[in-house]
């Protein structure tokens, strides 16, 4: 008996995804992607070739992940952080982001912010 696989996020929102299509009139978002309507942020798989010169990478497709797909915050549980040996669209910097292994120490946006009022 073969066990089925589910490639589906575990995060609940990520179930209910519905992808809109980029702005096809904004230039710097690789095709492939198209923006999350759960956390607004850009997801799918993209060429290379079509990706800017500084973040291609050795594969001919990359896949590229929203935070949907991402796993919760070790400190506060509730937000999460991008999946580690994972790929993401920075849309600020106009490129991809590449999380590695050790991101998964990180915490979220709200608990560094909080983390850093504190240091201040």
């Amino acid at each position: 008996m073969t066990k089925s696989i589910s490639k589906e996020p575990k995060h609940h929102s990520a179930h209910k995804h519905h992808a809109a299509p980029a702005n096809s009139s904004t230039a710097a978002i690789p095709r492939g992607l198209v923006r999350c309507e759960v956390c607004h942020e850009y997801r799918g798989a993209v060429r290379n070739d079509d990706l800017p010169t500084a973040s291609q990478r050795e594969e001919a497709v990359v896949a590229v992940l929203c935070i949907c797909d991402g796993i919760p915050c070790r400190k506060c549980e509730t937000g999460r952080i991008h999946r580690p040996i994972s790929n993401y669209w920075s849309e600020a910097k106009g490129e991809l982001i590449h999380c590695p292994w050790f991101s998964s120490q990180a915490p979220c946006d709200q608990c560094r912010a909080e983390q850093q009022s504190r240091i201040a």
